[in-house]
């Protein structure tokens, strides 16, 4: 367990958009910052990190909250998980002893497998460099490839010594006097069982190439093989488990994240040694699928960092039409993509250990080539005069044009295939409507696609109407209270009060809208059922009891229930432009300039909510005796009582849905009141 004064001082060192910006690439917008959302596949901008609240919102999947919030939700930590790993980054020790083997087993079995992955990770490296068969088998390959040893430390690589088949593997022996348990090396993939129950290395006699996300965390493994059997396969990877993803994974995210945004693109390779090949030439916006096929997720990961990807293949027939199935993908997320082709037996290992930096990224830039070229050039010789194969080309390119979501890119992109093709744009046009008809009929027979936001009229009118049901209206309540608790308003006193002065000017007195609130709410009887907003008001009342209103930053550092709802209530998508003003000088009105008006109106909201609740609850005791008259010993007394308390709430909702189209800011009077509460 993380002590108090520790996870305190965790929360005071971080900075939000630090943490985020490891993530997201956030650009300046007002006083935010805001970047594409991490949890969904947008085109438009909707995420939102506000530094001075210590707040992100993110409004295309809802999710909000803290720094603390945001590693639980995108890096699927546990609250325990999210606190350290906001520790190492602001190298804030957490004294924690060390668990039992018992305890270890009781963790959670992804924050198990992320300790063993570390685990295995330095063992592995400890293998390589401390043994005598890892330094002549291991460095000695590595070696043999033209790496430095600081490309093996930079890349933590290591080895997994081989041991005789009757044997259990040592690294499932030195794991278990570790203390882990066969469970996890089950499950993580580090070990196998044979038949008689023994365990055995999976990457026995393999070179190790660890596998990070994008946060430099150890969350797989891909082994290869020194051996020349061809029965044995060349790599082998981690299984998919609770901490790793292949499908999520791109091998060396984690060193290139930042030169992928410093160059605004990234290069897709497609094995280990590639990526390291060309960093160590100087090239470190480098990133590879790990050998698989590029994924919908992996293209998102990139996105985060830049629109602009550049995918380099060796020469053969294999890499080429793996390119042509991962284009379709990178377009369908919006990125502009670009194929670049090695000569003839090369590959981007040994290509950028030849040409160095300077050469290589000049090469690329003379033989990148738009995709919609590429996939032309392609096909069009395998095509030939074949009307057959022509039709099929056509489709082809149609259908990749087809993903790109940029109706005016697809225009282009049309026209220029036309030409190239020696057809009519229209024709192609016509193939791009039939084949968007049919996916169209495919998806109807799949569940409705979710709805984009539709943008409110204006900006500036007030919210007074917000959020559905008892809940939602405190959060609205909540909204005023976070937003302008701290802003000064100014009342009218009561003439019971003081008298008029002598110019005829009723005295006035200046008092924060949070007080203001606290007041009515004692007034009205109005309790807060919401577990949320309730700790929040009455953490308000205790600080306010001090002297002090809280402002909306107090809340980042809140547990992450509070941190989420704040976060929500807090941020908004749109803001007001400054061309009202500006070029028209018009200042609407808007909620700020008339805080006592915003909240009168979500007080009456909740006490129209209670009095419905009240009907109904007399509505559904009327039906109960109407039913069964024995549920009551008067049904016939009570029956009348029922129906005198319904007449009065109904007149109560009437009286009180009569003020919604009032237009006059004032506050509650003593009268109003009475007849209210009925």
């Amino acid at each position: 367990m993380i002590p108090k004064d520790t996870v305190d001082a965790i929360l005071q060192a971080t900075i939000i958009e630090e943490v985020v910006g490891e993530f997201v690439q956030l650009k300046k917008s007002g006083t935010s910052l805001r970047g594409m959302s991490p949890f969904t596949n947008e085109k438009t901008p909707s995420f939102y990190v506000v530094p001075g609240k210590g707040i992100f919102k993110d409004f295309s999947s809802g999710k909000g909250g803290s720094a603390v919030t945001f590693l639980m939700e995108h890096e699927k930590l546990s609250y325990p998980e999210a606190l350290k790993w906001l520790a190492r980054k602001y190298g804030i020790e957490i004294q924690e002893r060390e668990l039992s083997p018992e305890e270890l087993e009781e963790q959670t079995e992804r924050e198990s497998l992320s300790n063993l992955a570390a685990w295995a990770q330095k063992w592995f490296t400890g293998q390589m460099k401390e043994t005598g068969e890892g330094k002549s088998v291991g460095i000695g390959y590595f070696r043999s490839r033209g790496f430095t040893d600081g490309t093996m430390e930079e890349f933590a690589l290591g080895y997994c010594p081989e041991r005789p088949w009757g044997e259990e593997g040592a690294l499932a022996e030195a794991a278990r006097k570790a203390g882990y348990k066969e469970k996890w090396l089950l499950a993580s993939g580090l070990c196998k069982q044979r038949d008689d129950g023994q365990l055995y290395d999976f990457y026995r006699g393999r070179v190790i190439f660890p596998i990070r996300d994008v946060t430099g965390r150890f969350i797989g493994f891909g082994g290869r093989t020194l051996k020349t059997d061809k029965k044995v396969p060349k790599y082998v990877n981690s299984p998919e488990s609770p901490l790793y993803d292949k499908s999520r994974a791109l091998y060396g995210i984690h060193l290139a994240r930042n030169a992928i945004v410093r160059e605004d693109r990234a290069i897709l390779v497609e094995g280990y040694t590639d990526v390291m090949a060309m960093r160590q030439s100087g090239v470190e916006h480098v990133v590879a699928s790990s050998g698989t096929a590029l994924t919908v997720e992996q293209v998102r990961l990139l996105r985060r960092f830049s629109k602009r990807m550049t995918m380099l293949f060796d020469g053969d027939p294999a890499g080429l039409r793996a390119a042509i199935r991962g284009v379709d993908i990178v377009l369908g997320e919006g990125l502009d993509v670009k194929i670049a082709v090695l000569p003839d037996g090369e590959d981007p290992d040994t290509f950028a250990k030849r040409m160095g930096r300077e050469a290589l990224m000049e090469w690329l830039q003379e033989n990148s080539r738009d995709f919609i070229r590429f996939k032309i050039d392609l096909l069009d010789e395998e095509a030939a005069d074949d009307p057959i194969k022509r039709t099929e080309l056509v489709r082809s390119v149609v259908q990749s044009i087809a993903h790109v979501p940029d109706e005016l890119k697809r225009t282009v992109y049309i026209q220029e295939s036309a030409g190239r093709l020696g057809m009519d744009a229209e024709d192609l046009l016509a193939e791009l409507s039939r084949q968007a008809r049919s996916r169209l009929e495919k998806e109807a027979k799949a569940p409705l696609p979710v709805l984009e936001q539709e943008r409110p009229g204006p900006i500036g009118k007030p919210r007074l109407v917000g959020r559905v049901g008892r809940a939602g209206r405190e959060e609205d309540l909540l909204r005023l209270l976070l937003q302008y608790g701290q802003q000064k308003v100014t009342l009218d006193l009561p003439e019971d009060v003081v008298q008029a002065g002598e110019d005829g000017e009723q005295p006035t007195v200046e008092a924060t809208l949070a007080e203001v609130m606290m007041h009515e709410l004692d007034t009205m009887g109005l309790a807060i059922r919401h577990p949320v907003v309730d700790q929040v008001v009455e953490t308000y009342r205790e600080r306010m009891s001090m002297g002090e209103v809280p402002g909306a930053e107090h809340w980042s550092q809140a547990s992450p229930e509070v941190a989420a709802v704040t976060a929500d209530i807090l941020v908004s998508e749109y803001t007001l432009s400054e061309n009202w003003y500006n070029r028209h000088r018009i200042l609407p009105e808007t909620e700020d300039t008339m805080l006592l008006k915003a909240l009168q109106g979500a007080l009456y909201r909740l006490l129209l909510d209670e009095a419905r609740s009240d009907g109904a609850r007399i509505n559904r005791r009327l039906e109960e005796l109407a039913e069964d008259p024995q549920t009551s010993e008067d049904p016939i007394q009570e029956e009348r009582e029922l129906l005198s308390r319904k007449i009065a709430v109904t007149k109560r909702i009437s009286r009180i849905a009569a003020h919604f189209g009032s237009t006059v800011l004032g506050r509650l009077g003593e009268e109003d009141m009475a007849a209210l509460r009925g």
